[in-house]
């Protein structure tokens, strides 16, 4: 998906921006340990931990699944990323950053603004929340 380099600069700055506040589910916790815990990458799982570990975690499964669902169900998102929408939108998350390509159905959602660290949106990216954030992701 893109330059590899790139995309880690890109989340690696976002990472270390300090006024942003990170908040994950543990449905994200066990979707990107999986493939690091099955093949033993012990440097990707000790990235992953690092990040859990200063990270919140909005652990509300029965409301992310509430939410979850119709958001799935009237965009055509998948499942997956519908529920890491809503349990953005349940902690009050400003931003969703995402690796997902500006074409997936993620970005049709209105309950969070969704962010990619991939592509560059069209149109004017002096506006919106990629404004705001531009100066970590270029």
């Amino acid at each position: 998906r893109g330059n590899p380099e790139s995309i880690r600069q890109r989340a690696l700055r976002a990472l270390s921006e300090p006024s942003f506040e990170f908040w994950y589910s543990p449905l994200l916790e066990l979707e990107v340990m999986l493939h690091p815990t099955h093949h033993q990458d012990q440097l990707e799982m000790g990235f992953h931990r690092e990040y859990f570990k200063h990270a919140d975690c909005f652990g509300d499964l029965n409301r992310v699944f509430e939410i979850g669902a119709p958001e799935a169900m009237k965009h055509g998102i998948p499942v997956m990323d519908a529920l890491h929408i809503a349990a953005a939108n349940l902690a009050r998350c400003e931003v969703l950053l995402t690796t997902e390509h500006l074409t997936k159905p993620i970005f049709r959602t209105k309950l969070v603004h969704v962010v990619t660290i991939v592509d560059r949106p069209p149109g004017n990216p002096e506006t919106g929340y990629y404004h705001k954030l531009r100066g970590l992701l270029t």
